[in-house]
């Protein structure tokens, strides 16, 4: 089986092979963002929505985008040591690095995850009916989390607040569930280090524990390291397993919920027939009187 330092997420590549976009229909995400306070801030579909979503984010202009595409890209070449493991199929690091430099180029696992290191910021990405996913390098009580929403597996839209004009930068959102996911408690230690190229600062080491609980949804550091290694350090297999194994639990509990739904409905059958059962027989007894 491949190691670790051989694989990548697969969408990686699919971002990295295709220019444009298209709008996203949102339609049946709203309420479910609704019920959170956020509204989606449509981002221009053009391939590097992505960037765009960020720099409205940040500065509250889409148009920005170019200087943070620039910015994710020369951290990656910066820290290639920890990122060069997860090129997939063999391709030369600084071509990658000149195809994600490109305008309209799609952003993939890495480039989330080095934006959210050279910006510090964390990042939470809403998905239809599906489990928030988070991008968690910095467990400082002010470190700042932006809410992006992701759609249809290709474009990415910003989120406010309901009340927020969107005059600036997004306004803080707080939800219900985000304090509890902790960098501390949820990620794996690892050790600060520093490139002598770029001025950011002490970054954490990227691993494929952050690219599993990216592409998984999966958020229990313990869980997808316990994974990861009955997987023989597999990436793509140790993200399989905790999607199959979700989908497991969203299908019991749908058929424990159906199980339970019919059990009523067979009680309550059984109630009518008694009580009919009963009416009967005092009318027999009526009659024989």
């Amino acid at each position: 089986m491949a190691k670790t330092k051989h694989q990548k997420p697969k969408h990686n590549k699919q971002f990295h092979s295709k220019k444009g976009g298209k709008q996203a229909d949102t339609s049946g995400f709203r309420a479910q963002l609704d019920a959170l306070g956020l509204k989606i801030i449509q981002i221009t579909a053009d391939g590097n929505c992505f960037f765009r979503a960020l720099a409205d984010q940040l500065e509250g202009n889409e148009d920005e985008h170019e200087k943070y595409r620039s910015m994710v890209t020369r951290f990656i070449e910066n820290n290639r040591e920890k990122f060069e493991p997860f090129v997939e199929d063999e391709v030369p690091f600084d071509e990658y690095c000149r195809s994600i430099q490109e305008d309209g180029t799609w952003a993939g696992n890495m480039e989330l995850q080095a934006a959210s290191l050279v910006t510090h910021i964390n990042i939470c990405i809403h998905r239809h009916m599906s489990p928030r996913w988070y991008i968690q390098n910095f467990d400082m009580p002010a470190a700042r989390m932006i809410h992006l929403s992701y759609h249809d597996g290709e474009h990415y839209n910003s989120l406010r607040s309901k009340d927020d004009d969107c005059s600036g930068p997004a306004k803080p959102i707080v939800i219900k569930g985000d304090a509890d996911i902790s960098a501390k408690s949820k990620q794996p230690k690892v050790a600060a280090t520093k490139s002598k190229h770029d001025n950011v600062g002490k970054v954490k080491h990227v691993d494929s524990m952050d690219f599993v609980k990216y592409g998984s949804g999966c958020i229990d550091a313990s869980k997808v390291e316990q994974v990861l290694k009955e997987e023989c350090g597999d990436v793509d297999a140790a993200k399989e397993v905790l999607r199959a194994e979700q989908e497991y639990v969203d299908q019991q509990s749908a058929h424990d919920e159906l199980c339970h739904s019919e059990k009523n409905s067979y009680g309550n059958i059984c109630t009518i027939l008694s009580i009919c059962l009963v009416r009967d027989q005092f009318l027999a007894f009526c009659r024989a009187s």
